[in-house]
C-alpha cells in the first residue's frame, strides 16, 4: 500500500519538481562519505558542490 501511495505521489509532481528532487538526492549522495566512499573529493570540488547545492535551494527566478 505504501508503494502505491509513493507511485501516485510521483505522478502528481511536475517535471521541474521531479528534476529538483533528483538533483537533491544526487548532491546528498556526493556529500555523504559513507554512501559515496569512492568519491574522495578535494576541497575545491567540495566547494563547487556546495555552491551548486545552495543554488538549487534558492527558489527559481519569477519570469514576468
Amino acid at each position: 500500500m505504501a508503494l502505491l501511495r509513493r507511485l501516485i505521489a510521483a505522478i502528481r509532481i511536475s517535471p521541474e519538481e521531479r528534476q529538483a528532487d533528483c538533483a537533491e538526492r544526487c548532491f546528498e549522495l556526493l556529500c555523504d562519505p559513507e554512501r559515496a566512499s569512492g568519491a574522495r573529493l578535494g576541497e575545491p570540488e567540495e566547494a563547487v558542490i556546495e555552491a551548486s547545492r545552495r543554488r538549487w535551494e534558492q527558489p527559481p527566478p519569477v519570469s514576468r
